[in-house]
């Protein structure tokens, strides 16, 4: 079970500053048809939980990439050997906020590999979009 999480109290400031990160971290990569932010930070529900959770100290970013195919991932995305019905899972990097880092879950689709309605039906009313 999840600890509390203490709520950054700009919520809208996090979500400028980390659309803004995905963004210019997305920007130039060829192989990204659309991408969206799901659950937390699209919620406003963004924050550092009370006590560590999985090895993390805040919540993490969930950025949902619908890649053109064929493509070559970048290298520095790490497969993390998660494999779903409509995403396969790649640690991203890290966002900082407030002194805290937040580790980017990068949940990649490829649509001749994925359930994209499955995807659609998920991200409905819980994503925002920012490709």
């Amino acid at each position: 079970m999840k600890p509390s999480k203490e709520l950054y109290s700009d919520q809208e400031d996090v979500w400028k500053k980390a659309k803004f990160y995905l963004s210019s971290m997305l920007t130039g990569l060829d192989l990204v048809q659309e991408a969206y932010v799901w659950a937390s930070l699209a919620e406003s529900k963004f924050g550092i939980y009370e006590k560590p959770y999985r090895d993390m100290i805040g919540s993490d970013i969930d950025l949902v990439i619908i890649v053109k195919e064929p493509c070559d991932l970048p290298k520095e995305w790490k497969f993390t050997k998660v494999e779903k019905s409509w995403f396969d899972l790649y640690h991203l990097g890290y966002f900082e906020y407030d002194g805290n880092k937040h580790q980017i879950d990068g949940l990649i689709v490829f649509p001749s590999k994925h359930d994209l309605n499955k995807m659609k039906k998920s991200l409905e009313g819980r994503s925002r979009q920012i490709l």
